[in-house]
């Protein structure tokens, strides 16, 4: 089933779908549904007519949709409290059309993929006309600058990942077009991880709070999760895991694999070559469950230890400068305060760098 078909077939039940993954709450939920409706038949609406002109007509048909919502008094404002939220509710709708897509048609086409593009395009400029409706006096404007290059970047990624998973299928494993298939699937990994980063910030610089869902699990499990997840971006870099005593406790699991990977990324860049990244989960302690990350190499220096949690912050040593966002180690303070816990670096020549993040079993 194409993308297209798909949206306007079952939007009742992508939104229904969309509500059940958390994307609606309870709070203005019926203002909201009914706006991104509209969206949605907006964007499937132009996907139709596949034109450069036609999508300049449904692009100013989705601003419409923004642009008039708020002057309705039929219940369908989007009712969104600041712009943070907007970006939120943007990026989970868009994500679970995509999701539900892939469910009902797990092998696309080239054609596919250019429909892929469209939507991603279209719910793009829906979200940038809703954007403008926000005041300076409610967002920061760089904030949500970011917001949108992030969905615009995830469109890139989207369409680069399926398609790296379709010369996956058809080529021979080993085969070199196989191992390049492979490279691409890597790449887009970290992409999407950095994305994902992006993302954070963007909510927290725009006032939103990391939101956190907590279950029961082994923290020692998580921690091998997160370790297979790096060991996918970079299979050169030996990594250490060891555990120890009742580590049990409740956590936002996905949210602690993401600070871990961050943990193991930084340490890992501050690592000398061939050297071993180590981490040790200890749940000796009654209430806490302890995790350390540890690398040898080049030590961090006074100044930046003190700013290393702070968001875009660059790690220089004699040997080289350790590029990129920036933002792994401020998304794992974002993630391990939004549990109650907290994270501490030492870093001196005899003993390399450590990362400590001590978290409550407990709320």
């Amino acid at each position: 089933m194409s993308l297209r078909r798909f949206l306007h077939e079952s939007l009742d039940d992508i939104l229904s779908e969309w509500e059940k993954e958390g994307g609606l709450p309870a709070a203005g939920q019926i203002g909201r549904r009914l706006h991104f409706g509209q969206v949605l038949r907006a964007v499937a609406d132009e996907m139709n007519r596949m034109s450069a002109s036609a999508a300049t007509a449904a692009a100013a048909a989705a601003a419409a949709v923004a642009e008039d919502a708020p002057r309705r008094g039929d219940g369908s404002e989007p009712s969104h409290s600041h712009a943070g939220q907007l970006v939120d509710d943007y990026a989970s709708l868009r994500a679970s059309v995509v999701r539900q897509w892939r469910q009902k048609h797990p092998s696309p086409s080239a054609a596919d993929l250019d429909e892929l593009v469209h939507f991603n395009e279209a719910m793009d400029r829906s979200l940038a006309e809703l954007s403008a409706t926000f005041s300076p006096s409610q967002s920061q404007p760089n904030a949500l600058f970011l917001g949108v290059l992030n969905h615009e970047l995830r469109t890139l990624v989207a369409s680069i990942l399926m398609s790296g998973q379709v010369l996956t299928h058809r080529s021979a494993p080993g085969s070199p077009e196989g191992k390049a298939a492979q490279r691409i699937l890597r790449s887009c990994e970290q992409l999407r991880q950095t994305l994902d980063a992006l993302s954070d910030f963007t909510k927290v610089r725009l006032g939103s709070q990391l939101e956190i869902d907590r279950v029961d699990d082994d923290m020692g499990v998580l921690c091998r999760q997160a370790l297979d997840e790096y060991a996918q971006i970079d299979r050169e870099r030996k990594v250490r895991l060891s555990s120890d005593g009742d580590l049990h406790g409740n956590w936002d699991t996905v949210r602690i694999r993401e600070a871990v990977r961050g943990l193991i990324a930084n340490a890992a860049r501050f690592a000398s070559r061939g050297s071993a990244v180590t981490i040790v989960v200890d749940g000796h302690a009654a209430a806490d469950v302890t995790i350390t990350v540890h690398g040898d190499g080049t030590p961090i220096d006074l100044d930046t230890l003190r700013t290393i949690f702070d968001p875009v912050a660059r790690v220089e040593s004699d040997n080289a400068t350790y590029a990129g966002l920036g933002l792994g180690l401020f998304i794992v303070s974002k993630v391990v305060d939004a549990h109650g816990g907290q994270v501490s670096v030492d870093a001196s020549e005899e003993k390399g760098t450590t990362f400590t993040v001590v978290l409550p079993r407990r709320a």
